[in-house]
């Protein structure tokens, strides 16, 4: 999964410097403001159905009963058919009134309908993943999202050189009309490897009885939380351009500086979680069984383990984003102004990762509910501050919107985790030790004649090098200790 994640997040970064350099800080505003209404459909569409699908999963298979598993994800995919059937024609026949009266902008009415049709596709693709999941078999979806991938990129690629958009409207629909065959596509691909995948079980399908008790609990708290997230997510997405306009900035300008954000700065720093998200993917099938036959102490050593995996990966992130942001940002964008905001936004990547992998682990555990009212708590407070803070201090405003959000939220998940397993915070050797470790190298090489990245490499040799030395001493002190 990590390498797969990988090379498709590789695909879409080189995917947004492609859209940047074709499409301009402008039309990247542009089609963000767009993305915004298509992922609130999108995350509510396929986030309940998706974790419940391996929850049952695992559940069911858990107390040794695979036909009644089977018979759970056949009803998954099911209900996820019927539910996004009817949330892509809402999207389509609501798609007028959303550009002109909620994003403001008429020229994202014919995106929003090329996408309505993906929905339905989308969100059975998503419960077949959720089945995989649960199953441990990370081919079939690393497979499905790459292939995805390339048909997005491809489409837009071949369609932008035959059809030469000469409108930012234009071109947002030629970005989108390869997102609604991707999923197509995906879907296709995905329902063959469920349908081959399912025989192996050597079992029939036997109906589980109160199915419907078991998916509630699991699915509405998500799918109310996804409602409410994204809906407040989409509201300040909106509300960014416009607080932008009112701090000064003409329409092009403010979604140029939207752009920026949004479209370059954000998946720069989200890029690492390559190596966090599989992780954090597939913990909820192994929370979810432990819980179910209580080993709360292997609870608590995979939770210590995975926060102290998580510190020791995003700490050295942070600090190299911090030191190389402005070369990273050149590199990738020719542009002065992403660098300087990934330089700025960089301290909070420790936060966002480690809120991830929080939040994989309470899903495993059953604890939805918190998930949902932290989650919620969090999208009000960004709709809030976004709201009061742009029209006076700008695009700084934005980002003081991301830190207080990041912050928060972690700390919130943080400590509900901590509560809910008992697990104890190494402050110094998961904290400071690897803070000290990446920190060193980068200030020794930070002003050779040489090549930045041949910098980042030396940085992240110098601090993997470092670490390989502290645990094996740990492990000779534990040896010693056990004798």
């Amino acid at each position: 999964m990590a390498v797969s994640a990988l090379i498709i997040r590789s695909m879409n970064m080189f995917f947004r410097v492609f859209m940047a350099d074709t499409i301009g800080a402008e039309g990247i505003g542009l089609y963000q403001l767009i993305i915004s209404v298509y992922l609130f459909f999108a995350v509510v569409s396929t986030s309940g159905i998706s974790l419940t699908a391996t929850r049952l999963f695992s559940d069911f298979s858990a107390r040794g009963e695979p036909a009644k598993a089977k018979y759970a994800v056949k009803k998954c995919i099911l209900i996820s058919l019927v539910s996004g059937g009817i949330l892509g024609a809402f999207m389509y026949f609501s798609a007028d009134v959303a550009g002109e009266y909620f994003l403001h902008d008429i020229r994202t009415v014919p995106a929003l309908k090329l996408l309505a049709p993906s929905l339905p596709f989308m969100a059975v693709s998503a419960c077949i993943r959720g089945y995989f999941t649960a199953r441990r078999q990370t081919v079939q979806t690393s497979v499905e999202q790459l292939l995805e991938q390339v048909i997005e990129m491809g489409v837009f690629a071949l369609a932008f050189a035959l059809s030469k958009p000469d409108t930012l409207e234009k071109a947002c629909c030629t970005a989108v009309l390869g997102t609604t065959l991707a999923e197509v596509i995906s879907f296709v691909y995905s329902l063959i490897c469920y349908a081959v995948d399912i025989k192996k079980l050597n079992c029939g399908s036997e109906k589980a009885d109160g199915l419907a008790k078991k998916i509630m609990p699991v699915a509405l708290p998500v799918m109310a939380n996804s409602c409410l997230r994204s809906g407040l997510s989409a509201v300040e997405n909106v509300l960014i351009p416009l607080g932008l306009k009112k701090n000064g900035s003409d329409s092009s300008k403010a979604l140029a500086e939207y752009g920026i954000i949004g479209g370059m700065t954000m998946p720069v720093l989200t890029f690492p979680t390559v190596f966090i998200f599989p992780f954090c993917s597939l913990i909820v099938t192994e929370m979810s069984e432990a819980l179910a036959k209580r080993h709360i102490k292997s609870i608590r050593h995979i939770t210590e383990k995975m926060f102290r995996l998580a510190l020791y990966y995003s700490l050295p992130v942070m600090v190299i984003f911090l030191f190389f942001s402005s070369d990273i940002g050149n590199a990738l964008y020719h542009n002065e102004l992403a660098g300087r905001f990934i330089g700025i936004l960089a301290p909070v990547v420790p936060f966002m990762y480690l809120d991830a992998v929080a939040d994989g682990i309470l899903k495993g555990l059953n604890e939805q509910t918190s998930y949902l009212i932290f989650n919620l708590i969090d999208a009000v407070i960004r709709v809030i501050l976004t709201y009061l803070l742009l029209p006076k201090f700008g695009i700084m405003g934005i980002v003081a919107v991301i830190i207080i959000s990041e912050l928060l939220n972690t700390v919130m998940s943080i400590a509900r985790l901590v509560k809910v397993t008992d697990i104890k915070i190494m402050v110094f050797e998961w904290i400071i030790f690897p803070l000290m470790c990446i920190i060193t190298p980068c200030l020794l090489v930070k002003f050779l004649l040489v090549n930045f990245i041949l910098k980042i490499l030396m940085c992240v040799g110098f601090y993997g090098m470092l670490l390989l030395i502290w645990g094996r001493k740990n492990q000779q002190s534990a040896q010693i200790a056990n004798c």
